[in-house]
């Protein structure tokens, strides 16, 4: 047989249809072994379950047989993860016996009872299965794991509950009797075989040494005493095949209260799909694939419906029995060799169940009750990082055992979203605030403008905010920005780490902006991409939320935040009074940067060695990479750096205007050059080439000098600059 490597993904192994030429060995003994495993829980989860439904205890352990099988197959045919084998559980027992007793105290008795318990498991498939289609799958898997906890461990208290009648009814009945005891004594025994074998022979799965222990303890007790069991006390030969009756109806289910029906439904289905998806997920570490929780949901789903019809208990993938399975080497048949071993015996081993000592199914119950409750929860209260979360793991748990598992879930939930709106609300949606002194444009300044700026940029301010902006974390960030929001400021918010933005938080913006007005400020938006709520332009989306205007200065949108801090630092120097450097205004060489601290005569010895050009609105002047050696003054007009990021898009690193230059490394050192040099207007510049410099060395010296030192010193303005910004960037 031919072998599916260990390293394929879940995609190639967990096909719909299974290639039959995949099966080896290993889902053989896998399947067979977690068989094993689960047959002794299963068929005592369904004795547990069907006795309070008024059948007798072989018809239940029958169901949850028949539920074993169904949920195995079905996961194991078309289910998306590998390994995985399903059956009754714990939990499933508790949460459908709570249903049971809703339905019982809402009068609901006798046959209809059975069929109430078949409708609730035919609903929860279907539930599961809108879940997987829903995509819903993934919102399960954010249930806090101290919540996860608190159902667990309240499900175990209740399945130990659960298995008082069966081990002390027969003391009750008899008084203090040795032979009344036999149960008591063979469910002590099944434990403490469970518990030795765990700990001594781990490599066989406890269920089975327990189940065997036990049963073997109370044929002995009852061989030494009457020699005859009581009919009670053993499960029983398990009804034929053909005596199995469909007790699912669809009139009989609308005569019954849809209120406890669908919400033991909702939350069974919930607790079944979050088992399968921990389930899966062990699954996945063990095999070495990435499970598809989508298909595996929706096979849970129809396997689910599937043991509702046929009168079997429902259930969920079972950490246990995968583990045993994927250990043993199973992989994509182990499900489907499991499910066939459950109908084998349905079929053909029926009076087997006349050795069974209910007693000992009791025993597996309680043992695996115990294994289930998180003993770490009570570390977890002395630890003031953790007793938030053990209280929430008790509070859990209490209502399970107080109330039911059904409430449990709904106040699991509740808590889960409570905790979810406090983390958020607890964490600032603001990565970092930076003011114009900070943080500057890629439009190069001269130096008066960069003089005031250095000087009043406290007025412009870069929020960038990441995380989702709503009702809880809304109201936090307008308290964050109130000390900028009370004074004259151009405030620009960065949104492109920002995943969504509902009503309220567009209510809060709208709040920003006026308050910032009234102010005499200016609030700008940067990076706003499409997914979050807002649109292409803020001011529509205030709109929706008010009818009065920000004021005379309106709400701005931009491109990205090179824009909007050019946008603002232009406006803060205009309204100090500066004279921007505008791009249509021709300036001279002697009001250039690079000439503003030189001698008149040096200025005209620089003149004598540089030469004119001009160039076209779109016109490519360098390439990056190419080689070069010549320097550019801008006289009039503009021009970009870019670096071409993919064949269509591009970063831009800097914008020249008239009074800067560009191109000084490589005149300083002739090499490739390190960007593309595009002029966005028709520009007009003085270059000046290394032949030039030389010839500026020979006829005056002190002009040569005058010309290094102002390069040296505006080098060291850009280190500055860059070593801002990789600090910047760092922080990310």
């Amino acid at each position: 047989m031919s072998d599916v490597p260990a390293t394929a993904t879940a995609r190639d192994i967990s096909r719909p249809s299974p290639n039959p030429s995949h099966y080896r060995f290993g889902d053989l003994a896998g399947g067979a072994a977690a068989a094993m495993v689960v047959l002794p829980q299963a068929m005592a989860y369904g004795v547990a379950l069907f006795t309070l439904a008024g059948t007798d205890a072989a018809s239940g352990a029958l169901a949850g047989l028949i539920g074993a099988a169904c949920l195995s197959l079905i996961s194991g045919l078309i289910g998306g993860a590998v390994g995985v084998i399903s059956a009754p559980t714990g939990p499933a027992l508790v949460l459908l016996a709570g249903t049971l007793a809703a339905l019982t105290d809402a009068g609901v008795s006798g046959e209809r009872l059975a069929g109430a318990l078949a409708g609730v498991i035919v609903l929860a498939g279907l539930i599961q299965m809108a879940i997987a289609v829903s995509g819903g799958g993934r919102l399960i898997k954010f249930i806090p794991y101290p919540v996860v906890v608190g159902f667990m461990t309240g499900a175990a208290l209740l399945m130990i509950q659960s298995q008082a009648k069966p081990i002390f009814a027969p003391l009750a009945a008899d008084g203090v009797d040795l032979t009344a005891s036999i149960p008591l004594a063979s469910a002590v025994a099944t434990f403490v075989v469970m518990w030795a074998s765990a700990k001594w022979f781990a490599a066989v799965p406890p269920a089975i040494t327990g189940l065997l222990g036990g049963a073997l303890a109370f044929h002995v007790l009852i061989g030494l005493g009457s020699g005859v069991a009581p009919d009670a006390w053993v499960v029983g030969a398990l009804p034929d095949v053909t005596a199995i009756e469909f007790a699912f109806s669809v009139a009989a289910f609308r005569e019954l209260p849809i209120a406890i029906v669908l919400s033991g439904a909702l939350a069974f289905a919930m607790l079944a799909s979050l088992n399968t998806l921990l389930a899966s997920v062990i699954a996945d570490l063990a095999t070495e694939t990435r499970h598809d929780a989508r298909r595996e949901l929706f096979a849970q789903g129809i396997g689910q419906t599937l043991a509702g019809l046929a009168g079997g208990m429902g259930g969920s993938a079972t950490t246990g029995a995968t583990v045993v399975a994927v250990r043993t080497g199973a992989r994509r048949w182990a499900g489907v060799t499991a499910g066939v071993a459950f109908l084998a015996l349905v079929f053909f081993f029926g009076p087997a169940g006349k050795l069974l000592p209910i007693g000992v199914l009791a025993g597996i119950i309680i043992y695996v009750a115990v294994t289930m409750i998180e003993r770490d929860m009570f570390d977890w209260l002395r630890s003031g990082r953790t007793r938030n979360d053990a209280l929430v793991a008790l509070l859990v748990a209490t209502v399970t055992v107080v109330y039911d598992l059904v409430t449990a879930v709904g106040v699991g939930v509740v808590i889960a979203i409570v905790l979810f709106i406090r983390s958020q609300a607890r964490t600032s949606v603001i990565h970092r605030r930076s003011s114009g002194a900070q943080r500057h444009s890629v439009r190069l300044r001269t130096q008066d403008e960069r003089a005031l700026l250095a000087q009043h940029g406290e007025r412009i301010v870069l929020y960038e905010l990441r995380g989702n902006l709503f009702f809880a974390t809304a109201d936090s960030l307008f308290e964050e920005l109130l000390p900028d929001l009370d004074r004259p400021t151009w405030l620009v918010l960065h949104l492109r780490r920002v995943s969504q933005v509902d009503l309220t938080g567009i209510k809060i913006l709208h709040q920003i902006a006026t308050r910032l007005h009234g102010h005499g400020g200016q609030l700008l938006f940067c990076e706003v991409h499409h997914e979050i709520g807002l649109g292409e332009d803020v001011r529509k989306a205030f709109s929706r939320v008010s009818q009065k205007a920000a004021g005379g200065r309106d709400v701005l949108t931009f491109v990205g935040s090179e824009e909007a801090l050019e946008y603002a630092e232009d406006a803060l120097l205009t309204e100090l009074g500066g004279v921007l450097a505008m791009s249509h205004t021709r300036v001279e060489l002697a009001e250039t940067d690079l000439c503003k601290n030189m001698k008149p005569t040096q200025v005209a010895a620089l003149g004598q060695v540089v030469h004119g050009r001009t160039a076209e609105a779109g016109q490519k002047l360098v390439s990056a990479g190419e080689h070069g050696d010549e320097m550019f003054l801008v006289m009039r007009g503009e021009a970009e750096a870019r670096l071409q990021t993919t064949p269509h898009h591009y970063k831009r690193l800097a914008k020249y205007g008239p009074g800067t230059f560009f191109g000084e490394i490589a005149f300083l050192d002739p090499g490739p050059r390190a960007a593309d040099m595009f002029v966005t207007q028709q520009t007009e510049f003085l270059v000046l080439d290394r032949a030039g410099l030389e010839r500026l060395e020979r006829e005056n010296p002190g002009a040569a000098v005058a010309l290094l030192m102002a390069l040296g010193k505006m080098q060291g303005h850009h280190l500055r600059h860059s070593a801002e910004e990789v600090q910047r960037l760092a922080q990310w």
